[in-house]
């Protein structure tokens, strides 16, 4: 885990899985833009890597949490 990052347990595994599905959805929109070329310059490219990275760094998170509730039950 990232130094200042926490995670809380979640009320049901449900819910990491909700918010896996829109975080996919988000990052295959944000990826479908950039393959069009829909960029403005490079600091926009790099922002937007930035956030693709960012995203993905999420959807680890979200997989440790459905992997840890599996272990519970």
């Amino acid at each position: 885990m990232t130094a200042g990052f926490s995670v809380y347990a979640l009320d049901s595994p449900k819910v990491a899985r909700t918010i896996k599905m829109v975080l996919e959805k988000r990052r295959a929109d944000l990826v479908g833009l950039m393959a069009e070329g829909n960029v403005s310059d490079w600091a926009d490219y790099q922002r937007r890597v930035g956030v693709i990275q960012g995203i993905d760094e999420a959807l680890r998170v979200c997989d440790d949490l459905e992997k840890e509730a599996e272990t519970r039950r």
